[in-house]
């Protein structure tokens, strides 16, 4: 029995993660309790309505779902188990009289319908919205719950609880994480993560799509590449000083499209949800704004009455790049590019270059 209870318990706690071994480890609760059915389920504390649940496969859903949506609100264990602290158990045959259970529906009609009788229910999680359980009914031809199935679940309790406790944080985690890249996927900036030695752990669709230009940074055998040796040398040195412990940030200089753009190399913490998207450690994150396009210079320059010009030098600047940059984009001399600066600075009322740029900076993230 002991080493019953041990396998139980692993997986339990493989459970956490994993949907089939959570039920395997109660299919085996069931067993062990020479139970005919168990019955997983959450309850919304205010209503009594069953918001999930998960039985045995021998049991038919069509019956569980008749049970959710007609008969579990006006239940008579219901109330019993919602008045219970976790990791108390409520053995029927304890709270209700031969009389009462004569005249229940679920006891006189629904159960023995259904070939049953006795059972057992335990609140394993409460967090003030809902509650969860585990309900254990026995056949018919079976007696109340006694001493050894009371060991049983008083030996596997502790894990029980531990354990769903776990899978509700890891839904919660999850649920997190799926708003969070939504939010990362929707960003106008290319966000990457990778590993030490560059490989590819996901990709936004912005840096998707700016890989597929092959204009710069780029993707060979699964892992990223600058455009040439001594770039991509410093691409992975930055990488690795990420990766590195102590982990370092650093901010490196890529030619794409004939510019220079930016990329900051951070260390991916545990906490960033992308963290719980690879699985892995360590980790490093990737952020780089792709070259402006001609029509984004043309409505910057309508907007702030800019020329186009101008503008072509707003939107250079606020991704970090340089009046050479511009000077090398734009076709002009220097002298050209600082007369283009001194107009841009006038115009926008700034006295000083990184006044402008700090201005200019929400046009950064559209």
């Amino acid at each position: 029995m002991a080493q019953d209870l041990s396998s139980i318990r692993d997986r339990l706690y493989e459970g956490v993660i994993d949907p089939r071994e959570w039920y395997l480890g109660l299919e085996a609760i069931r067993k062990a309790n020479d139970g005919a059915l168990f019955y997983n389920f959450a309850v919304d504390a205010s209503t009594f309505a069953v918001v999930s649940s998960m039985q045995n496969e021998q049991f038919p859903a069509d019956l569980i779902r008749e049970y959710e949506l007609h008969h579990a609100q006006q239940d008579e264990r219901m109330p019993v188990v919602m008045g219970m602290e976790v990791g108390q158990v409520m053995y029927d045959h304890e709270h209700f009289s031969s009389r009462q259970l004569s005249s229940s529906f679920i006891y006189s009609d629904w159960l023995p319908a259904l070939g049953y009788k006795h059972t057992m229910c335990m609140p394993l999680f409460d967090d003030g919205r809902t509650r969860e359980f585990l309900s254990i009914i026995r056949p018919a031809d079976h007696g109340a719950y006694g001493i050894a199935n009371r060991d049983v679940i008083a030996q596997l309790l502790p894990d029980l609880i531990r354990a769903t406790k776990l899978r509700n944080r890891m839904a919660t985690v999850a649920s997190h994480a799926s708003a969070g890249l939504s939010a990362i996927d929707s960003l106008g900036q290319c966000v990457a993560v990778l590993d030490a030695d560059g490989l590819i752990r996901y990709l936004n669709k912005a840096a998707q799509l700016n890989l597929a230009e092959g204009a710069g940074l780029g993707v060979r055998h699964g892992r990223l590449v600058a455009p040439d040796p001594h770039a991509h040398a410093d691409l992975l040195a930055g990488i690795r000083r990420a990766c590195g412990e102590p982990s370092r940030a650093s901010v490196l200089r890529v030619a794409q499209k004939g510019m220079s753009v930016l990329c900051s190399v951070l260390p991916l913490r545990p906490t960033h949800v992308l963290a719980q998207q690879v699985h892995a450690a360590p980790q490093a994150l990737l952020v780089w704004t792709k070259p402006r396009s001609m029509e984004d210079a043309e409505r910057l320059s309508v907007a702030l009455g800019y020329s186009e010009s101008e503008a072509r030098l707003a939107l250079v600047l606020v991704t970090g790049r340089t009046l050479k940059d511009f000077a090398k984009l734009q076709g002009c001399t220097l002298n050209t590019a600082r007369t283009h600066l001194r107009n841009l600075m006038r115009k926008s009322g700034c006295s000083r270059q990184i006044d402008l740029v700090q201005l200019l900076m929400p046009l950064h993230l559209g």
